[in-house]
């Protein structure tokens, strides 16, 4: 969704709300009189990195040289205060896995970002900012890179000296990451070519839609599990236009929006992130209300530019939804239906315009659904991201246009069931340090990211075992043998 997930949404607000006493007040700032000093620190790993000749960043101390997923580690970053902030600043650490997807938000993570915010910092100050950090048992990428710096609302200092990424963050640091298993794949699709005319008229009545693969269920955004309330999605196409056609069970339906481009995810919506090569950049955004609006925009890399993206990029999206209920009052309903389409055409801009799909080719794509409650908000993915932001491309699942081409035969082919089609190649990886206990620095062990095949696709070839099990699947249909029900109002 546009914001960062509902669930990082709601870990924020619980942590505004929570109030300290006195007591524990008066021992922070006794803890933070020892993290304080006008002495120049001399950590063990020195770095050269300043915001805006206002804060440096002189170092860092770690014992660790390789992190286990599920055990503390301690890690001290050494900064000086060169000139007087305002406040409101606060400082962030971000950490990344090796496809430097955001994984992990660590911000207030130890006593200084919680007693000592960069907005009390005094200049000549040099303070010892230990966070003690653990990965989570399910971290699946042999590297973590931790990205470092600070914001107040929209605005980020910006890094004038020292490696930056493309989102006003330092680049400071990789470790390697032991045992880390195979990663989880992301969810398939297979996406069919419409054999008649499909009219936008949420009603989903058509044949093409009755013999559609609908996605498996959806997923709770953090853990995979199967979502809190049912969703699922069907995807056709032809050499216009894609079609989605999704269906949400909702007891209480929410929508008080009135114009195009107002902030639907909110309240109720159905989203959709479309990746055409599969790279993480030039990405795009579409939101439906149960009311029938849309929310669409466009993004150069993840969540830039900020704060929602290229709002005025339009999907052209035609869209309608049938509602089984009624909105916003306080009676139990039971759903909505949204059928929409979008042109081709709409996804040729930016750096790398995408070209219409051809059998065979994919796009990695993600789905959500947005959900108000009477207290709060709820959300499922139909490819957990597993992180609190829903912008991480690297989870996108993979859509499939037509059936896929079918590699040559080779001995010891593995099942279908034990093999990932894969979107893209991979590249060597990267050189081991010269000193190997020494960390790896940031600039390393970050694989590049997947390479499309042809302008705005991905090819995928599959093993004939693969092949198979797909066109198994489409002959068969999963949920297909009974049309989706449209939900009238």
């Amino acid at each position: 969704m546009t914001r960062t997930s509902i669930i990082a949404l709601t870990l924020a607000l619980a942590a505004a709300c929570v109030e300290k006493d006195d007591d524990a007040i008066a021992v922070d700032m006794e803890q933070i009189k020892s993290l304080v000093s006008t002495r120049a620190p001399t950590p063990r790993h020195k770095l050269d990195v300043t915001f805006e000749g206002k804060i440096s960043l002189l170092g860092y101390d770690t014992d660790v040289t390789e992190i286990i997923p599920g055990r503390p580690f301690d890690i001290t970053w050494y900064w000086k205060s060169e000139k007087p902030v305002d406040e409101g600043w606060g400082q962030f650490t971000h950490i990344a896995d090796a496809r430097a997807q955001n994984r992990l938000n660590a911000d207030l993570f130890g006593p200084v970002r919680n007693a000592y915010p960069p907005g009390r910092w005094k200049a000549g100050e040099y303070i010892k900012d230990t966070q003690t950090i653990t990965l989570p048992t399910d971290w699946n990428s042999p590297a973590a890179s931790f990205y470092l710096g600070f914001w107040n609302g929209p605005h980020r200092l910006q890094v004038t000296r020292g490696k930056v990424d493309g989102e006003s963050r330092a680049q400071v640091l990789t470790l390697k990451v032991a045992g880390a298993p195979e990663p989880e794949r992301a969810n398939m699709l297979l996406a069919k070519q419409v054999t008649g005319a499909i009219t936008i008229d949420g009603k989903l009545d058509e044949v093409d839609w009755g013999t559609a693969i609908a996605s498996t269920p959806f997923l709770n955004p953090m853990t995979g599990a199967i979502g809190s309330f049912a969703a699922k999605v069907r995807v056709l196409f032809d050499a216009e236009r894609i079609y989605l056609g999704y269906e949400v069970s909702d007891t209480f339906l929410k929508s008080t929006f009135t114009n195009h481009d107002d902030h639907l995810w909110e309240q109720d919506a159905i989203e959709v992130m479309l990746d055409p090569d599969g790279d993480g950049k030039n990405y795009f955004e579409v939101q439906v209300s149960p009311a029938g609006l849309v929310f669409d925009t466009r993004y150069d890399t993840v969540r830039q530019p900020r704060p929602f993206g290229d709002v005025n990029w339009s999907s052209l999206a035609s869209a309608k939804v049938s509602v089984n209920g009624t909105l916003n009052d306080d009676a139990t309903d039971e759903g909505y239906v949204v059928e929409m389409s979008m042109p081709w055409k709409a996804f040729a801009v930016g750096p790398t315009p995408a070209t219409p799909p051809t059998d065979g080719t994919a796009w990695r794509i993600n789905f959500y659904v947005m959900d108000a409650q009477r207290d709060g908000q709820r959300a499922v993915a139909w490819s957990a991201p597993r992180v609190p932001d829903f912008h991480t491309p690297a989870r996108f699942g993979t859509v499939m246009f037509g059936l896929p081409r079918v590699a040559p035969a080779v001995a010891g082919d593995a099942p279908a069931s034990e093999t990932a089609p894969a979107a893209s190649s991979t590249a060597a990886a990267a050189p081991a340090p010269s000193n190997p206990t020494e960390p790896t620095p940031a600039s390393q062990n970050l694989p590049p990211a997947p390479r499309a095949i042809g302008a705005g696709r991905a090819e995928i070839t599959l093993s004939p075992a693969e092949a198979d099990a797909i066109r198994q699947r489409a002959k068969v249909g999963q949920d297909s043998t009974t049309p989706p029900t449209a939900h009238a109002h």
